[in-house]
């Protein structure tokens, strides 16, 4: 049980692989140098002589093929997680896999290295990029992440595609991401971080792995030790394991965590490290193959370490059938048949049973609300009108908003978005026109064209002083052209960096009316001198802003009244904009609705009580809703759900199905969170298992018809827990289709069952979960296996895993805090873990530390603790019964005492339990590498 992961052990090696991996040693001895460094940047050259192609490292795929034209688009992978189904997530990650063959079939350049799923854990909701990941929970991470791995995969010897683990390790911030490193104590590592990247791999599932931006106690990710130590250990063979760097990351160690020279040395250590290819610089591969050069000539790399890189690199791309003819295997029969057309009735299906799926309904005070009930209906919000992709989305296949879904079903539909419609003027020029070319200008006739006629333009405000403008003649939004002219043009928001989006500021009040800055930018809006037009002043002016004020021509307020008059009942959908206050590079300011958000939740609050009110959110992320939930009658959530978003959500609230989506992540309260930047989930109880207040929990997910529950049980069988439930559908139904209940099942373990532990352990963790169908009159079984070493906690004074050597309470549940029933069970039947061997006990074990950091002891290796300021701070080490420090070992100037006492110190044992833990001071300038000791 030393050193091992409580997963399930690796698979072993492959027949197909170990020729692979053969082949891929032989021919690397058939390049030359030039050929192995050019094969290293992520745009790698054919090398012909050899039948090696061209080769991309990797083809974006996280919830749909992505940047690549039409494709099937599924909920993000937030709300894909909702439905707690492995077996769906296999399936949706399957139809990726066919079109990135299909498209592959058509363009050659088309890698089968998909860059997906994203395993970082949903540790803190303000991570900008939460949208793109699972859950908080390790556990269910890695079961959903192996999940979608072995849709990429697929089944046969030969991969459909490559799946790449997204990104290794300790990275949810995007504050500063390139240059803020992520403290992990051991036991947030262990139980918390590897999961998700051990689960895929020990599987066989996945067999890439990207790095991410972030240091790592002090050291960048892409230099981790543990690439190796611990990811290529769960592999029977590391050269399975291809591992490539994210873009621009290798420019970053030198540019901006300054922790080496230059390109040279940077591309040296990245190698040294275990990293196999270089995504910098886009197409064009100079840099990269001048630093890996100039190592070599420098003697600050290997070419064994050039070697072992191309052979990884080889060995991923065989596994696609790539080299198939070169290897002696069967023709490839993940290819797509020529002139077979692709299934997209039953890809369309399954996008809309992966939404339906995925989608939570958090509250139903009002029976009225759900289903639906008859008479007219007023849908509100502009989210009710469209449907949303994000960074990552790829584009979308006729998609039907929920207004458009809803219509289609029932006579009587308002639709009301709640925009006002208004006409700019710029104070002392006049209104804001539309010429015939489409550009925004005030009246200076100077090479005007003679049509001109003022634009009418819809405002969405996006809160925190962000707004859109739409054209209403055009429906395009507003943005500049490439010579910094204002003009409708875009048909959404998007892009890496937004160009559609100005933030509004105010003016003294002598001044009157606001200015506008394009946020893509930085620039104020301005008038061009000569034509009159709305222009993007130069970068940092400030004189010549114009000074803008907006009549409202059509109310947004008054459209909802009118739609809302004499309704049975009212839907107000609301939501985030994906690329606007939380993505890619921009965490999320707070955690509340934006102020117009709010103020239409009120509005749809403060209609009549005859009224039915249902709020639905589509969004990348929880909402702290402050106890508005509580005064409209349902509140339904969905992440941006892709193609089939407004018919799942129509489905579901009309009853023609019922809601079977589960919380993957809490929602929680207003309570003051931790900075996003602080990793120590433990230390700072953040998610549910270490007791984060909630509004709406993990796990948490209500449904129309509730099915019953009986039969339920829980036993130890052998080495195993055994659980039964049986769940049988009500015998009168509201809504249609088949019912889907998620049975979980939760594990409290005090900290008084494990017998040497004196730290926190989870209040309470999932250990096991199962989505099941139920049929519309019938019943279902749920029977799962739940190996004892999920009960294990990570013992770093042991450098081991731990089970319980106490009773156990097992609940059978339908979230983290609904029970079904609970069942208090013996300790596992277990063998108590090996103690650490050795006399040296290193810095990386302390179990506690207060004002010191993790800090790397070198480049590539090791980890020592350092002081944090000049006050200094102390390091907690449990060691074994018996045990003396002999020294207390430093590395530079200054003092590290223990503060207990004189050398040598015991650790005195009560019968089997140690009583004591040494505590380490440091003064400012040591750096603790570790302890010596001695036994009695």
């Amino acid at each position: 049980m030393k050193d091992a992961m409580p997963l399930a052990a690796p698979a072993p090696l492959d027949p197909h692989d170990r020729r692979r991996l053969d082949w891929a040693r032989g021919i690397v001895g058939e390049l030359t140098t030039e050929e192995k460094v050019a094969l290293l940047h992520q745009y790698a050259p054919a090398v012909p002589r050899l039948g090696i192609g061209p080769f991309v490292t990797g083809t974006e795929g996280v919830h749909g093929l992505a940047w690549r034209g039409p494709a099937t688009q599924f909920p993000q992978p937030v709300g894909l997680a909702a439905t707690w189904d492995p077996e769906l997530l296999r399936r949706a990650a399957a139809v990726v896999a066919e079109e990135v063959r299909e498209l592959r079939a058509g363009d050659p350049s088309v890698s089968l290295t998909v860059w997906a799923p994203v395993v970082n854990l949903l540790r803190h909701p303000l991570w900008g990029r939460t949208e793109e990941a699972y859950t908080e929970d390790p556990l269910l991470n890695a079961e959903l992440g192996t999940a979608f791995s072995r849709g990429l995969r697929g089944d046969g010897p030969t991969w459909r595609t490559v799946p790449t683990l997204k990104h290794f390790l300790a990275y949810s911030n995007e504050t500063d991401r390139c240059a803020t490193s992520s403290d992990l104590p051991p036991r947030v590592l262990h139980e918390l971080e590897l999961p998700g990247f051990l689960a895929p791999l020990a599987a066989g599932a996945a067999g890439s792995v990207m790095l991410s931006y972030n240091l790592v106690d002090g050291r960048p990710a892409h230099l981790s030790d543990l690439v190796d130590s611990a990811l290529r250990a769960a592999l029977p063979d590391p050269d399975l394991l291809f591992v490539v760097s994210d873009a621009g990351a290798p420019g970053n160690l030198f540019r901006s965590q300054k922790v080496v020279p230059d390109a040279a040395h940077a591309y040296a250590a990245m190698l040294r490290a275990g990293v196999d290819s270089f995504t910098d610089n886009d197409t064009d591969p100079t840099e990269t193959v001048t630093a890996v050069h100039a190592a070599l000539a420098a003697g600050l790399v290997e070419g064994a370490h050039v070697d072992r890189a191309v052979v990884r690199q080889l060995v991923a791309r065989a596994r696609t059938g790539e080299f198939a003819a070169l290897l002696g295997e069967d023709a490839d029969p993940a290819a797509p048949a020529p002139g077979v057309p692709a299934d997209r009735a039953g890809r369309r299906a399954l996008a809309r049973e992966a939404a339906t799926r995925g989608a939570v309904l958090l509250a139903h005070r009002d029976p009225r609300a759900l289903p639906l009930p008859a008479g007219p209906l007023a849908v509100l919000g502009a989210q009710a009108g469209t449907v949303l992709g994000d960074w990552y989305s790829g584009d979308l296949i006729d998609p039907v908003p929920l207004s458009r879904a809803l219509a289609a079903r029932r006579e009587d539909v308002r639709v009301a978005d709640g925009l006002d419609v208004v006409a700019l003027e710029v104070t002392g020029e006049g209104p804001v026109l539309r010429a015939a070319d489409g550009s925004l200008h005030v009246d200076r006739p100077a090479h005007r064209p003679a049509a001109s006629e003022p634009e009418r333009l819809v405002l969405t405000d996006l809160g925190e002083g962000v707004l859109t403008l739409r054209s209403q003649a055009t429906g395009l939004l507003v943005a500049p052209d490439d010579r910094g002219r204002l003009l409708p043009r875009s048909a959404r928001v998007g892009g890496w960096v937004v160009q559609e989006t100005f933030a509004r500021e105010a003016l003294p009040a002598a001044a009157g009316g606001h200015r506008l800055r394009h946020r893509g930018s930085g620039r104020l809006v301005g008038i061009e001198h000569h034509t009159g037009d709305l222009v993007l002043l130069p970068v940092g002016a400030e004189v010549g802003a114009a000074h803008l004020t907006a009549t409202v021509l059509g109310s947004g307020g008054a459209a909802v009244e009118e739609a809302t008059r004499g309704a049975a009942a009212a839907v107000l959908v609301l939501g985030n904009e994906p690329h606007v206050h939380g993505r890619e590079t921009e965490d999320r300011p707070h955690l509340g609705l934006p102020e117009p958000d709010r103020a239409a939740l009120r509005a749809l609050a403060a209609l009549p009580a005859e009224v039915a009110t249902v709020l639905v959110i589509t969004s990348s992320y929880p909402y702290d809703l402050e106890g508005l939930e509580e005064q409209v009658g349902a509140v339904v959530w969905s992440a941006h759900a892709g193609e089939a978003e407004g018919e799942a959500l129509a489905d579901l609230l009309t009853g023609a199905r019922d809601f079977s989506g589960r919380l993957a992540q809490t929602w929680p309260t207003s309570a003051p969170l931790p900075s996003v930047l602080d990793y120590d989930t433990i230390g700072t109880a953040m998610t549910y298992r270490y007791g984060q207040e909630a509004r709406f929990g993990f796990g948490h997910g209500l449904t129309l018809d509730a099915c019953d529950w009986h039969g339920i049980d829980a036993r130890w069988d052998g080495d195993e827990i055994a659980v039964h439930v049986e769940v049988t559908a009500p015998a009168e139904r509201r809504t249609g289709g088949p019912l889907h209940e998620v049975v979980q099942v939760y594990a409290d373990v005090p900290a008084s069952s494990f017998s040497r532990r004196r730290h926190e352990a989870p209040v309470t963790r999932l250990v096991g979960s199962a989505a099941v169908e139920v049929p519309a009159s019938g019943a279902a079984t749920v029977a799962l296996r739940i190996p004892a070493r999920r009960l294990a906690l990570h013992a770093p004074d042991l450098e081991a895993w731990e089970l319980p050597d106490g009773p156990v309470t097992v609940r059978i549940a339908r979230s983290a805090a609904r029970t079904a029933e609970a069942f208090t069970l013996p300790a596992p039947p277990s063998a108590p873990p090996e103690a650490a061997t050795g006399d040296h006990v290193p810095a990386h074990r302390a179990e506690e530390v207060q004002g010191l950091l993790r800090s790397p002891a070198s480049l590539l290796e090791g980890t020592v603790l350092r002081a944090a300021t000049a006050a200094g701070g102390t390091a907690a080490f449990v060691l074994p019964a018996g045990a003396v420090v002999a020294a207390v070992e430093t590395d530079g100037e200054g003092e590290a005492v223990l503060l207990e006492g004189p050398l040598p110190h015991t650790v005195v044992a009560d019968g089997d339990r140690p009583t004591g833990t040494v505590r380490v001071h440091l003064t400012r300038r040591a750096a603790l590498t570790g302890l010596r000791l001695t036994t009695h």
